[in-house]
C-alpha cells in the first residue's frame, strides 16, 4: 500500500498515516496474507496440486483483488476446469 485509503497521503512504509493518523496495520496484514496465499498457489500449481492452488489463488484474489491476483486466480481456474 503506497497511500492511505482514508486521506490518500503517501505512507512511506509507515503503519500509521502521518496525516490522518489512521492505523493501517490490519489492512497491511491483509495485503501480506494475500501475497502469501498467491505464493502458495504458485507453489501448489508447480507441485501439481491444482485444486489446492485454485483455492489458494481464490483466497488471495478475495483478500486483495489486484490485477495480478485476479489473473492468477483466473489462470489456475482455467487449468482446474480442464482436469
Amino acid at each position: 500500500m503506497e497511500r492511505c485509503p482514508q486521506c490518500r497521503a503517501r505512507l512511506k512504509g509507515r503503519v500509521i498515516c502521518g496525516r490522518c493518523e489512521a492505523d493501517l496495520s490490519s489492512l497491511l496484514a491483509i495485503e501480506a496474507t494475500a501475497d502469501i496465499m498467491a505464493r502458495r498457489a504458485v507453489q501448489d500449481l508447480l507441485a501439481g496440486h491444482v485444486v489446492a492452488a485454485a483455492r489458494q489463488a481464490a483466497v488471495a484474489r478475495d483478500l486483495r483483488a489486484t490485477p495480478f491476483h485476479c489473473a492468477l486466480a483466473g489462470f489456475i481456474e482455467k487449468i482446474a476446469n480442464r482436469e
